[in-house]
């Protein structure tokens, strides 16, 4: 794969945080905020140091965005071959019965964050050709993508780093692969996934085949030994049920690989922050929905059908594959979009976002309910993450972000942003406050 450094514009407004007591933390959250008639018309990165009490919001226009992988995406088109047929592109139907607006919206949408550490971040898209290297410390930007001349792949939406070895874990996916799934889903989809060195630049491939499109996850264990990949799909079968996604396991000391398609929108995984061979899995259970154009841009996102309540499951990585040992859920809990397991003083919760304003909190080892958690004012909650003491709650609204002690959920903090986030995904807490 060969990556290059685009300039991008970047416009920044610095604000002082409340000041909280002995928390030295700071939190990465990446949305998106409407412009006048267009809900998706920015990128708004916040950068919040708790322990300097000074944010920074960085924003980018979605055109700026969109405009390096136009031509990835009108090459990798199984449908286009002239002129004629690219201005015939515009009208089809894409994934989800998407159209063309609708299907650029969602693959740059801003979704992971990724810490390297010194005030350094990378923020990957949803499905596109590049992602963003932001240096806090520099106040430095650029825009990484891959070589369009190349081929036709695109990123997956997260990266993730080890930070014991620097070392980058990242996977890529065949949008042309991707594309013939819409008529499709069954069509295999040419993957890869890669380990790079950050100071080197030494880049080897650890694993190549036939899984998915949608890579939405990627994540390594404390001993190095399993990577797990998910699937982030919704595609429906001719009974208009979810074909389940798939999560894929990799075994990196033995050379093996388990494939587990069970959840209905495997999105996310996280491994238990004690147990080096448990992860927990994230089931979303929802569908997205095609939207008028006019409808997109007053609600300022995508409508979905949920298919009944979304859960978490817990497994345990054996020499002999992914063994299921736990499960949560609640009929109350619909569109999970995050969820997290942390250390909250002698216990160990999940916390999990539940549709629109109600954070669950269930016991990580017996994973039984212990309560729900009301955000006020009843803004839909776009992203949550706990802070690295287990003792709060980050969590971003449509229109706020607040810090929610666990113990008492009152909120430490509640801030009023004064403008509509129609997107924010999954915000990240730190260590890294040197920036």
């Amino acid at each position: 794969m060969i990556l290059k450094t685009n300039d991008i514009k970047v416009k920044y407004k610095n604000f002082t945080l409340p000041v909280i007591p002995d928390h030295p933390y700071s939190a990465v959250i990446p949305a998106v905020k409407g412009v006048p008639f267009f809900k998706y018309g920015k990128h708004a990165y916040y950068f919040l140091n708790f322990k300097t009490a000074q944010g920074t919001c960085l924003t980018i226009n979605h055109k700026d965005i969109i405009k390096p992988g136009l031509t990835t995406f009108f090459k990798a088109n199984p449908n286009i071959n002239n002129n004629f047929s690219k201005l015939k592109s515009l009208f089809q139907k894409y994934h989800y019965g998407f159209n063309f607006l609708e299907q650029i919206m969602l693959t740059t949408v801003p979704h992971g964050v990724t810490s390297i550490g010194n005030g350094r971040f990378f923020i990957n898209l949803w499905s596109y050709c590049g992602y963003l290297d932001i240096d806090c410390k520099s106040r430095s930007v650029k825009y990484i993508t891959i070589d369009q001349n190349k081929n036709n792949f695109v990123l997956g939406a997260q990266q993730f780093y080890d930070a014991l070895n620097d070392e980058l874990y990242y996977m890529d996916f065949s949008l042309r692969d991707s594309l013939k799934r819409i008529n499709n889903p069954d069509h295999p989809v040419s993957c890869h996934i890669y380990k790079k060195h950050t100071q080197t630049g030494k880049t080897e491939k650890i694993w190549t085949g036939n899984f998915a499109d949608y890579l939405h996850e990627i994540i390594i264990n404390k001993t190095r030994q399993y990577c797990v990949v998910c699937e982030m799909g919704m595609y429906t079968d001719n009974q208009n049920e979810i074909i389940p996604s798939k999560v894929l396991v990799l075994d990196l000391h033995n050379n093996k690989s388990w494939e587990i398609a069970k959840f209905i929108v495997a999105a996310h995984a996280q491994f238990d922050p004690d147990q080096a061979d448990i992860v927990y899995f994230s089931n979303h259970n929802f569908n997205f929905k095609h939207s008028s154009f006019f409808k997109l841009l007053k609600n300022s996102t995508y409508d979905v059908k949920f298919r009944g309540p979304a859960s978490v499951y817990k497994y345990r990585l054996t020499a002999n594959g992914p063994v299921e040992i736990g499960y949560f859920t609640h009929p109350e809990l619909f569109r999970l979009t995050n969820s997290h397991v942390f250390n909250h003083r002698k216990q160990k919760l999940l916390a999990v976002i539940g549709y629109p304003n109600y954070i669950f909190i269930a016991d990580a080892e017996s994973m039984i309910f212990i309560k729900k958690i009301e955000i006020n004012p009843p803004w839909p909650i776009g992203t949550i993450a706990a802070s690295p003491d287990g003792e709060k709650l980050y969590v971003q609204t449509t229109k706020t972000f607040q810090i929610i002690d666990i113990a008492s959920h009152q909120p430490d903090i509640n801030m009023d942003h004064r403008y509509n986030h129609s997107c924010a995904n999954h915000m990240i807490a730190s260590n890294d406050t040197n920036w």
